[in-house]
């Protein structure tokens, strides 16, 4: 979807089209890949950071 809107606003053939689309998913992966390794390393902080979230909405609700 990406890759069509900026083929069509910028005259892109379907060959660079292709291109974007395969730049565009890399980076889809990568960026997951990279969430999930932070998410691994610092797990307990953040279920630790959710919990003082909920908990603290908890109270407001009181």
């Amino acid at each position: 979807m990406i890759s069509v809107k900026l083929a069509e606003k910028f005259g892109i053939t379907n060959n660079l089209q292709f291109i974007i689309s395969a730049i565009v998913a890399a980076l889809t992966v990568g960026g997951k890949a990279i969430g999930k390794e932070i998410a691994n390393r610092n797990s307990t902080q953040i279920v630790y950071g959710f919990g003082k979230i909920l908990s603290n909405l908890k109270d407001e609700n009181k």
